[in-house]
């Protein structure tokens, strides 16, 4: 009688482990997909909720199927909340596995130095598929900018120029709050008291940057024109900043001619002494950098000679023989 029921417990297995193979073999037949499917786990859901969902959406053959292939593997319990998108090739097993292991959608974004709002909003526009109007719209709402711990009118100069992982399903407030987060985090107590000691805020030395950021072309040249800055300031001059005249216009890296320079702009430093009222664009950690610790220089001008390099002077004398040289080599080209 033992024998018998032996022999029956190892039938039983057999059969149960034939069953399992032919439910694996026949759940792991790729489903033909004419699209990617973009498909989220929500927080919460359960193999059984996951795996009817998939075959509603014609993901997968057979719910109960895809179920034994997660108990079978050893991770009914072991699904990853998120979003994730399912390829045309991709059969139960590599979807399965994809579910497990967490791969969700990720985009890598960068955002480059030197944008403004709007530049800032097409690019996420164009690469996550955000409503780039409700991202000015909030990156401007005096509320929205306080609750990200900004103290500022808006946030030009504080969406930090970096490389991020986004998500599809980011909110525009999520967004914000993922680049501002890196700017607070990039202004260190050594930065603050080093504005403390020079007696600028912090909203001041972001403003100096996001100019120093406009005309720096080369890194070895930042300090130096931050240095130049700094002697205008402390002498009473203007500026006389082009970007400064671009953003006030509206039209960053427009040709400037004479007759703009005289455009009626809080942000036209050919106009107005001392800096603007904010930001010009958002600056990179090395141009704020700069603004906190200028070049020695004796500089009071600068003139940039159409290579991403500047000619630099004392004078105002050596200032106009350097633009007129500049002006003499690009006509002779």
């Amino acid at each position: 009688m033992k024998k018998l029921l032996a022999a029956a417990i190892v039938l039983v297995v057999v059969a149960g482990t034939a069953v399992l193979v032919a439910a694996y073999q026949f759940s792991n037949l790729a489903v033909e997909r004419d699209t990617v499917i973009q498909y989220t786990v929500e927080p919460g859901m359960t193999l059984s909720d996951v795996a009817g969902d998939l075959e509603d959406r014609g993901v997968v053959r057979h719910a109960i199927l895809f179920e034994l292939l997660a108990r079978y593997r050893g991770v009914g319990h072991g699904i990853n909340a998120g979003r994730y998108e399912i390829e045309t090739y991709m059969d139960a097993g590599q979807i399965l596995s994809m579910l497990v292991e967490g791969k969700i959608v990720v985009n890598r974004v960068n955002v480059p130095e030197g944008l403004t709002i709007p530049e800032t909003a097409r690019i996420l526009q164009a690469r996550i598929g955000i409503d780039s109007t409700a991202f000015v719209q909030r990156s401007v709402d005096p509320e929205a900018v306080r609750s990200l711990g900004i103290e500022a009118p808006t946030l030009e100069g504080y969406l930090y120029p970096a490389t991020y992982n986004m998500y599809p399903d980011m909110t525009v407030d999520d967004i914000l709050r993922q680049l501002t987060s890196r700017h607070l985090q990039s202004i260190t107590e050594e930065y603050r008291k080093r504005a403390e000691e020079m007696e600028y805020s912090l909203h001041e030395i972001v403003t100096l940057a996001s100019i120093i950021e406009q005309e720096a072309m080369v890194d070895d040249e930042r300090d130096i024109i931050s240095g130049v800055f700094h002697n205008r300031l402390e002498k009473g001059m203007r500026l006389e900043a082009d970007p400064t005249v671009q953003y006030g216009i509206g039209r960053p890296n427009m040709r400037l001619y004479e007759k703009h320079l005289s455009h009626p702009s809080p942000y036209n430093t050919y106009m107005h002494a001392g800096l603007p009222p904010g930001p010009i664009c958002s600056p990179g950690i090395a141009s704020i950098r700069a603004a906190l610790y200028p070049e020695d220089v004796p500089y009071l001008f600068f003139v940039a000679r159409g290579d991403g390099r500047h000619i630099f002077s004392v004078t105002n004398r050596e200032h106009n023989r350097a633009r007129a040289e500049v002006r003499r080599q690009r006509n002779s080209r």
